[in-house]
């Protein structure tokens, strides 16, 4: 009985978060898609600019 107990009092709760941490979560997301993209952008620059270089040089 108090095996059971103890596993009882291990068990993990649903619990749900306020409304900031869903409002840091979804900055967070945001601001790690918009690094994803502007990564991805300057890569691309980065690379048109070395292939025109090497195209006219």
């Amino acid at each position: 009985m108090l095996i059971f107990q103890m596993l009882k009092s291990l068990r993990i709760k649903n619990k749900k978060g306020g409304p900031i941490l869903e409002e840091i979560l979804l900055i967070g997301i945001a601001i790690l898609i918009f690094a994803i993209i502007f990564g991805i952008i300057m890569s691309l620059i980065d690379w048109s600019q070395v292939s025109f270089e090497n195209l006219f040089g």
